[in-house]
Protein backbone atom coordinates (compact mmCIF):
# COMPACT_ATOMS: atom_id res chain seq x y z
CA UNK A 1 0.00 0.00 0.00
CA UNK A 2 3.42 2.54 0.04
CA UNK A 3 2.17 3.58 -3.50
CA UNK A 4 -1.57 4.40 -2.27
CA UNK A 5 -0.45 6.57 0.24
CA UNK A 6 -1.22 9.92 -0.67
CA UNK A 7 -4.22 9.16 -2.57
CA UNK A 8 -7.81 9.29 -0.68
CA UNK A 9 -10.08 6.27 -2.01
CA UNK A 10 -13.48 7.09 -3.29
CA UNK A 11 -16.55 5.44 -1.46
CA UNK A 12 -16.74 3.11 -4.41
CA UNK A 13 -13.19 1.93 -4.02
CA UNK A 14 -13.28 1.67 -0.40
CA UNK A 15 -16.33 -1.14 -0.67
CA UNK A 16 -14.64 -2.65 -3.61
CA UNK A 17 -10.88 -2.78 -1.23
CA UNK A 18 -12.98 -4.00 1.84
CA UNK A 19 -16.21 -6.13 0.41
CA UNK A 20 -14.06 -9.76 0.46
CA UNK A 21 -12.93 -9.74 3.77
CA UNK A 22 -16.13 -8.76 5.18
CA UNK A 23 -17.87 -11.30 3.48
CA UNK A 24 -15.69 -13.77 4.21
CA UNK A 25 -16.31 -12.95 8.04
CA UNK A 26 -20.01 -12.79 7.58
CA UNK A 27 -19.66 -16.40 6.03
CA UNK A 28 -17.31 -17.46 8.73
CA UNK A 29 -19.77 -16.36 11.17
CA UNK A 30 -22.69 -17.31 9.78
CA UNK A 31 -21.15 -21.35 9.40
CA UNK A 32 -19.98 -20.94 13.11
CA UNK A 33 -24.05 -19.87 14.53
CA UNK A 34 -25.28 -22.95 12.17
CA UNK A 35 -23.10 -25.75 13.62
CA UNK A 36 -23.46 -24.34 17.27
CA UNK A 37 -27.15 -24.34 16.88
CA UNK A 38 -27.18 -27.92 15.77
CA UNK A 39 -25.54 -29.54 18.50
CA UNK A 40 -28.92 -29.64 21.28
CA UNK A 41 -30.66 -31.42 17.59
CA UNK A 42 -27.20 -34.06 18.10
CA UNK A 43 -27.43 -34.70 21.48
CA UNK A 44 -31.34 -35.48 21.52
CA UNK A 45 -30.77 -38.18 18.68
CA UNK A 46 -27.31 -39.82 20.21
CA UNK A 47 -29.68 -40.01 22.95
CA UNK A 48 -32.38 -41.47 21.27
CA UNK A 49 -30.59 -43.82 19.52
CA UNK A 50 -29.15 -44.79 23.16
CA UNK A 51 -32.56 -45.91 23.78
CA UNK A 52 -33.39 -47.29 20.60
CA UNK A 53 -30.42 -49.84 21.49
CA UNK A 54 -30.96 -50.82 24.51
CA UNK A 55 -34.59 -50.29 25.60
CA UNK A 56 -36.06 -49.65 28.99
CA UNK A 57 -32.81 -48.13 29.68
CA UNK A 58 -32.16 -45.02 32.21
CA UNK A 59 -34.27 -41.93 31.20
CA UNK A 60 -35.91 -43.43 28.03
CA UNK A 61 -38.96 -43.23 29.30
CA UNK A 62 -39.53 -39.56 28.42
CA UNK A 63 -39.90 -40.39 24.81
CA UNK A 64 -42.59 -43.34 25.09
Amino acid sequence: MGDHSNQRLTAREMVRAHAYPVLAAVSTLALVVIAASLVPIARQADHMNRCLAVPGGAGCHRFR
